[in-house]
């Protein structure tokens, strides 16, 4: 073992080490009555889809009188039999977001070791890149939140369908897991068409139409057709319509000048237009991680623009994605990122509040990372680990830092 390797090895290790330190202090500084999960657990508990009083966050919907945590359900399952025991003011959400970080960090060891043809180097570093590297680390240690816990679990779930399609080659768990997916994350819906792609031999065409297809297409989309349908259901007990999630009553409340700009956007403009695609776009794929200076000399730190950076620049090891084999499963992959992409670029949030990261990201990000695997190969591993250790400590960097400065609230 060169001396050069060693030297990487260690650094490393002792990032990761520090990952595990900041989501160990996370745990211990969670407070009760700030993820609206709770809310709505809590309200099923006693019946009822609205909450009792306020939301724990700005993102709650004003209808008819009553207040609704709109977020998908999913999660709220996760959280039920914690709150039933705990009661409302349940407060270790952190706990079950680390579960979810682990138990997603398992199956993309498992994912890494298949496409690199069980390279233990490449299979780490990629692992890595995902648990460490990417938005993940950032809403994991932010999963006392409504948003980030969400996010966390929706991600473990996109995954699971991931490895169930290609690895396991199972149709009927790969629909299970995706169903869960979009009832944590709506738009991870979209993966169904790569997924169906996935689960085929390379000598099977993908149009081919016989017994074969129709039964695995059949196996691939019960669960999901059931979570569509107990979504739609929970949108018509709640607001009166199957498609109404409740985004359009956010902000209910909020009026006059001391409004957040995405109220302003939401009252204003609405949840989705193309006037929000430049503002995306540039912190999408130009941003870089910005640190904030106040004063007159511009040297002290005053905050940092929580809106955040390109996963491209923080990440840039995500482009091996682009060396893999352009099979049909590349195109159906490169497809599905895109069309999730170009929804959320007309999205009213780029995902705020956020520094080194853009956790919308993280809806597709799953399916690159299939492609970042098979892209790298043997002789890429010693730029791979100077991007990684890079991509880690920019991360890693801006989170803690980022918690010594005032911040803007969610």
């Amino acid at each position: 073992m060169t001396i050069k390797r060693v030297i990487v090895i260690g650094l490393l290790t002792l990032l990761a080490l520090g990952c595990f330190g900041v989501l160990g202090l996370a745990i211990l500084r969670e407070a009760p009555d700030t993820n609206s999960y709770a809310l709505m657990a809590d309200g099923w508990l006693h019946g009822r889809f609205d909450v009792a009083g306020d939301c724990f966050d700005s993102d709650c919907a004003g209808f008819n009188g009553q207040n609704y945590v709109i977020f998908p359900p999913m999660p709220g399952v996760i959280a039920l039999p914690f709150v039933a025991l705990f009661g409302v003011h349940f407060h270790h959400f952190l706990p079950l977001t680390i579960l979810a970080f682990a138990l997603t960090g398992f199956l993309w060891f498992r994912i890494a070791a298949a496409q690199t043809a069980g390279s233990r180097d490449l299979t780490t570093l990629i692992v890595m890149l995902v648990a460490f590297a990417s938005p993940l680390l950032f809403v994991t240690l932010r999963g006392d939140h409504v948003w980030f816990y969400a996010q966390s679990w929706g991600f473990l779930f996109s995954t699971a369908a991931l490895y169930f399609a290609m690895i396991r080659k199972n149709a009927v768990l790969a629909g299970l897991f995706i169903a869960l997916a979009f009832l944590s994350r709506q738009m991870t819906i979209l993966y169904l068409p790569f997924l169906y792609v996935m689960l085929l031999d390379e000598a099977t065409p993908w149009f081919r139409i016989d017994f074969k297809a129709i039964l695995r297409v059949g196996r691939l989309m019960a669960f999901p057709i059931i979570a569509v349908a107990i979504y739609f259901a929970y949108n018509d007990a709640r607001f009166g319509s199957p498609l109404e999630t409740g985004y359009t009553y956010i902000f209910a409340n909020d009026h006059g000048p001391t409004m957040g700009f995405i109220a302003h956007r939401v009252h204003d403009i609405g949840l989705f237009s193309r006037a929000y695609l430049l503002f995306n776009f540039v912190y999408m794929f130009i941003a870089g991680p910005h640190v904030q200076f106040a004063n007159e000399y511009l040297t002290q730190m005053g905050g940092f623009d929580a809106n955040g950076a390109s996963p491209f620049l923080v990440t840039p090891a995500l482009l091996f994605a682009f060396l893999a084999r352009w099979d049909r499963a590349f195109w159906f992959g490169l497809a599905t990122c895109a069309v999730i992409l170009v929804l959320t670029l007309l999205y009213h949030s780029n995902g705020y509040s956020q520094y080194s990261a853009q956790r919308y990201a993280l809806d597709w990000l799953p399916v690159l990372m299939i492609f970042v695997a098979r892209g790298v190969k043997a002789e890429f591993v010693p730029p791979l680990s100077l991007m990684t250790l890079y991509s880690i400590g920019v991360t890693l960097a801006m989170i803690v830092i980022g918690g010594t400065v005032v911040t803007p609230p969610l």
